[in-house]
């Protein structure tokens, strides 16, 4: 399987018995196909956070403005649920196999901050993410509630639950 967003191959990590293809050395993206959504929902919130230490090479983006094409249906072009150059994060979802690819490396850069700043910091990051660009999925339709809800789910999955109260 190749990265939509960089073309290089993707490797699978598995974490707490969830199966997600990242990639590593690259832009540090994740695609979750939807096999492993109700594998999440009965996690733990943090349990995935080692995904967002994927090393990242310096200055590769996935948001530039191309259309990504799925990885796993390789002809299907990925939907943007949202991105943010400011937030340094997105999130696109295959509308055929329903699969996500996303990019938080902003998340990411949080983690290394000072425990002390680093609370506040991800606070901050998740209130943007689900208040302001999932709630505004929330409101299109019941599907794309229905696709905000399993976007929570995966983020929550991402960050420990002590640093993050949402």
């Amino acid at each position: 399987m190749k990265c939509p967003a960089c073309k290089n191959a993707l490797h699978e990590s598995v974490v707490a018995g969830v199966k997600i293809q990242a990639c590593p050395g690259e832009c540090g993206g994740l695609w979750i196909n939807r096999f492993q959504f109700k594998k999440i929902q009965a996690l733990k919130p943090g349990i995935g956070q080692s995904l967002l230490m994927i090393e990242r090479a310096e200055g590769v983006k996935t948001y530039r403005g191309a259309e990504h094409v799925c990885p796993a249906c390789e002809i299907t072009l990925l939907h943007r649920h949202f991105f943010s150059t400011e937030g340094d994060s997105e999130v696109n979802q295959c509308s055929k196999c329903r699969g996500f690819w996303i990019d938080l490396a902003g998340l990411a850069k949080l983690k290394s901050l000072p425990a002390d700043q680093r609370r506040q910091a991800v606070e901050n990051y998740f209130t943007t993410v689900i208040d302001v660009k999932l709630s505004q999925m929330r409101i299109l339709h019941n599907d794309m509630a229905q696709q905000a809800q399993i976007l929570t789910q995966i983020l929550q999955f991402l960050c420990p639950e002590d640093e993050w109260t949402g």
